[in-house]
């Protein structure tokens, strides 16, 4: 079963272009702010879950289910945010900052409901519309997704 802490390195090494090229320990580790032993031991987790592979003496690399996880993710923490802006009236800061502490807790059937409820045709500050696919580049400019790391 994957934590959050989990989705938090698969973020990391999406962020380190690691759905295109092998991303190293020492070069997640860096961007994460752990040792190089502790990225190498959840890298080979993230392998053994079936998010990517872990290439010897280059790094791991994610699959396409790693990535949607983390386009899942991006879009439920969307989804959420506009609600608490819509609904309560929250600045876009307080929506994002409230959205990336609630998300993890909230399940994917409360988030299709608020979904359903709000509309999915609308895009947030960052530019990602909820609705739609985003390619890997286009994810990377996600404020959430840079700041969630």
């Amino acid at each position: 079963m994957i934590t959050n802490r989990d989705k938090q390195y698969l973020r990391a090494v999406f962020l380190l272009q690691g759905s295109t090229q092998p991303v190293g320990p020492q070069e997640l580790a860096d961007k994460i702010g752990v040792s190089k032993v502790c990225a190498f031991q959840k890298m080979r987790r993230l392998e053994a879950l079936g998010y990517g592979e872990y290439q010897h003496r280059e790094g791991l690399l994610l699959n396409q289910l790693a990535i949607q996880i983390i386009e899942q993710d991006i879009k439920k923490h969307h989804i959420l945010e506009k609600f608490l802006e819509d609904t309560l009236k929250m600045t876009s800061q307080e929506a994002c900052d409230h959205s990336n502490q609630l998300g993890p807790f909230i399940c994917d059937r409360l988030i299709n409901n608020i979904a359903n409820k709000i509309g999915t045709n609308m895009n947030c500050n960052c530019g990602n519309c909820i609705e739609t696919t985003k390619n890997s580049a286009e994810l990377e400019h996600c404020h959430w997704l840079n700041k969630s790391i």
